[in-house]
């Protein structure tokens, strides 16, 4: 009995010499932890977001797994962990987030649960290129006593005024052009973030603790998948030096070595072989010590797949030679999602010596580069999207037809049908009870100063390869001219023409016509009854002139022109329309009004119209826009003083939202304070709130719209370049960020992207 007691006593003494750890948790105060309430095996849960940014919880998940490693905890590797909880889900019927954390301990095998959660993340890549941040959440529970032993709350800002890099990035970068300065913050801001945890999470202190290797820093260049062939997956460690380091990905390849190129400084490469097929496959680095202890981080960027499948065989492929082209048809390949079209390849011998004409999505093509005399080879080869190619399958032949174009001038005496090159010499009339017919053979150039001029009937249907209407060379031709006869045009090209397509009083139909380069596109007068559907008019002067007419204009694409649409004394209708980039989209004689087309703009004083009015416009392109009341301007009659006042208070209380990341109010302010007294800083700020709420499109809108009416702003320009840098736009990028260092030379960030862009294009 004296024995039992002397051992409780021994056994009470000792637990009160046990240490007990003091920290403080987020939202609890200072916590006592003592040394039986530390867990041992430990699963980190999927973490939750409540940032708006897709997938950035599992990226931070795979971060911290990876630096927690590094603690005196038996941590579950994550690819174990989601195995067994897809099973747990199925077994039980029940989510994670609803089960109670006694059975998922259970299920798991496990005494401690790892809880996270990304409650934020800042993202600002204009004129600002660093404000970059995130905030996370993590918490640990133990499943046996359900006390929660830590709540760490943590967030990593970068802000204006340099780049974050390190050497491991600089090493990387180097050998992979898709390691933009993006994707090197916002890995190294989650790895970061990831530290500031480590350094605050507890742990036994009386747990055996194993000498693994340091790992500091994983980069891999996986965000450039899928990977198809003669493509190199590389990895990068940046860790404890002298070691071995490896990497697998996933079961598909194991042990890949890795060259310590500094002291640290690890890469290694997996080149992708014909026959290499797998999917969403972990990238997992391994440092080793000689004594065998070793660390395991899982790549962050996500997983990576590799196929090296190619398409199938394209079949049916179709030559047909004609005197000024050769055209090629095929079957379409059906039922290949990651189908990226056909390449067109040829050559004037049938074994070797094949180069490629055209990559097209099409199952047809019209080869015009030709010489008559030869002979030519085609080959159709199917690609998909990550470079796979299907075998060439048949080599068919074919040559241009030994005709000259035939030559037509003058009036027609009787019905003609043209098919094969046509050329027009001088003006054709096609008189009152005579058709001219234009198959989709055929191929009509025009001399200068040739035209049609029809009172009959003018017919031209093209299939999938348009009927084409083009001068004969660097000249300029008079254009279809129709008074008071018929004409029906289906597709068909038309450029280079004084007015491409004259209407007056006339009937018939244009659908799916294409006019560019000409003085005026289409002039309609009189009273014509056309049915007009799915034309374009761009690059004209003036894309579409309406004189003395009522017809109704619908479904048309009115782009890139001088004057969009000259009316004269019109009287339809224009409704469901892309009027837009032209220099004027809509200039009338008198007072118009009309119905909803998309203007590019839902402000009224920006739709660049000239005695014209739209109540309604539709606020996207169609056919996804919606009609919405046209935005007219309050303030137009406000004075100077009264505009700076009121431009004053919209912009203060902008800014209140913005600091408050209510960026839908702060938009709304900005977007008023426009109206009243635009400014470079308003643009400047619609296009951060745009991009806050991942509306890049918008964002680069305003930015764009704004450097053209504040041309010698630096920060405009400097937040368009960095905006398409990120899109992926160098040429753009290049353009604007040269103008800020016209504008601004001491501006170092300008010049480090613009750097960095110009040794990306000479790699």
């Amino acid at each position: 009995m004296a024995r039992l007691i002397l051992w409780m006593l021994f056994v009470v003494a000792l637990s009160a010499c046990a240490p007990t750890l003091k920290m403080e948790q987020y939202g609890k105060g200072l916590q006592e932890i003592g040394e039986d309430d530390f867990p041992r095996q430990i699963v980190i849960l999927p973490f939750g977001n409540e940032a708006n940014e897709p997938g950035l919880e599992a990226v931070v998940r795979r971060n911290f797994a990876n630096h927690f490693s590094s603690k005196n905890y038996l941590d579950m590797k994550l690819p174990v962990a989601d195995e067994k909880l897809v099973h747990f889900e199925k077994a039980t019927g029940k989510k994670i987030n609803d089960a109670n954390q006694k059975e998922l301990s259970e299920a798991l095998g496990v005494d401690g649960l790892l809880y996270g959660n990304v409650t934020d993340y800042k993202k600002i890549y204009a004129g600002i290129y660093s404000q970059l941040g995130v905030e996370a959440e993590v918490w640990l529970v133990n499943a046996r006593t359900g006390k929660e032993i830590f709540r760490l709350r943590e967030s990593v800002r970068y802000h204006e005024g340099g780049v974050p890099t390190s050497i491991l990035s600089a090493v990387v970068t180097a050998i992979s052009t898709a390691l933009n300065l993006r994707e090197i913050q916002k890995v190294r801001m989650v790895n970061e973030l990831c530290y500031k945890f480590m350094e605050k999470i507890p742990a036994s202190r009386t747990a055996v603790i194993e000498a693994r290797p340091v790992i500091k820093e994983v980069l891999t260049n996986v965000i450039e998948g899928p990977f198809g062939p003669k493509k190199v997956i590389r990895v990068g460690l940046e860790g404890d030096p002298g070691l071995v380091a490896t990497f697998n990905i996933g079961n598909f390849r194991k042990g890949i070595a890795m060259k310590e190129l500094k002291p640290g400084i690890y890469t290694g490469e997996y080149a992708v072989m014909p026959g290499d097929n797998t999917r969403d496959m972990p990238v997992t680095v391994t440092l080793t010590r000689l004594g065998g202890y070793e660390n395991q981080w899982l790549a962050p960027e996500g997983y990576v797949s590799i196929d090296t499948t190619p398409p199938p065989t394209v079949k049916g492929v179709r030559v047909k030679g004609f005197g000024d082209r050769i055209d090629l048809s095929w079957e379409n390949l059906k039922d290949i999602p990651d189908l990226k079209g056909y390449r067109i390849l040829r050559s004037e011998s049938p074994l070797s010596g094949y180069k490629e004409l055209a990559l097209v999505e099409l199952s047809s093509y019209r080869d015009t580069t030709l010489l008559q005399g030869k002979e030519y080879y085609y080959r159709i080869i199917a690609v998909d999207q990550v470079g796979n190619e299907a075998d060439p399958g048949e080599s068919p032949r074919a040559s241009l037809a030994a005709i000259e174009p035939r030559k037509l001038a003058g009036e027609l005496k009787e019905d003609t049908l043209l098919d094969g090159p046509c050329l027009i010499t001088g003006l054709l009339i096609v008189p009152k009870g005579i058709t001219l017919t234009v198959e989709k053979d055929a191929r009509l150039l025009f001399e200068a100063g040739a035209g049609i001029f029809v009172k009959g009937t003018f017919s031209v249907k093209g299939d999938e390869i348009p009927v084409e209407l083009y001068p004969a060379g660097n000249v300029e031709w008079q254009g279809i001219t129709v008074e008071g006869g018929r004409i029906s045009l289906v597709r068909v090209k038309l450029r280079g023409a004084v007015t491409g397509i004259t209407v007056s009083d006339a009937e018939g139909n244009l659908n799916g016509i294409h006019i560019s380069g000409s003085e005026t596109g289409l002039a309609i007068s009189g009273n014509a009854t056309l049915e007009v559907k799915n034309i374009i008019l761009s690059g004209n002067k003036t894309g579409l002139r309406l004189s003395k007419t009522a017809i109704s204009i619908t479904g048309a694409g009115i782009i890139q022109n001088g004057d969009g649409i000259i009316a004269d004394s019109y009287a339809g209708e224009l409704r469901d329309n892309s009027i837009i980039d032209n220099q004027r989209n809509i200039v009338a004689d008198k007072s118009l009004s009309v119905g909803p087309n998309y203007f590019g703009t839902v402000i009224a004083e920006d739709m660049r119209l000239v005695n014209a009015s739209a109540e309604k416009v539709f606020n996207a392109p169609l056919p996804t826009g919606t009609v919405v009341a046209a935005v007219i301007n309050p303030y137009l009659k406000l004075t100077q003083e009264e505009r700076q006042k009121k431009s004053a208070e919209f912009f203060v209380e902008g800014g209140n939202y913005f600091r408050q990341r209510n960026y839908g109010k702060a938009v709304g302010l900005f977007a008023e304070n426009l109206k009243v007294l635009p400014t470079a800083e308003t643009y400047f700020y619609l296009s951060l709130c745009h991009q806050e709420m991942k509306e890049e499109d918008k964002a680069l809108a305003y930015l764009r719209d704004g450097t053209a009416k504040f041309p010698q702003d630096p920060l405009l320009w400097k937040s368009l370049g960095m905006l398409v840098y990120e899109k992926g736009d160098e040429a753009g990028a290049k353009k604007a960020l040269q103008e800020v260092l016209r504008l601004s030379p001491d501006d170092r960030q300008a010049r480090f992207v613009l750097e960095r862009i110009t040794a990306d294009t000479k790699k």
